[in-house]
């Protein structure tokens, strides 16, 4: 099941929500709830902050040369040659 959660600002007594395709020709449930100014600000500062940690995890991740590969390589390699008996 596909769902979608999102904070929308009315305009004018209206709110407009593009829906992807996968949407067509069903039929959804759609609840409207008036948010509190406060809890938004908060919702927004928790995304950021989980957005800039999943950043900085993805930033961390180290980028392997051929040097680093050629072992691992190696290893299932030999890995391979092994027969099921052998265990």
């Amino acid at each position: 099941m596909e769902a979608l959660r999102n904070i929308y600002t009315v305009e004018n007594h209206r709110i407009v929500i593009d829906l992807p395709e996968s949407f067509n020709h069903t039929s959804v449930e759609i609840i409207i709830l008036p948010i509190d100014k406060t809890v938004k600000r908060k919702m927004s500062k928790t995304m950021s902050a989980e957005k800039n940690e999943r950043l900085k995890k993805l930033l961390s991740i180290n980028v392997w040369n051929e040097a680093d590969i050629l072992p691992l390589i190696e290893t299932q390699n030999l890995i391979n040659q092994w027969k099921i008996e052998e265990f």
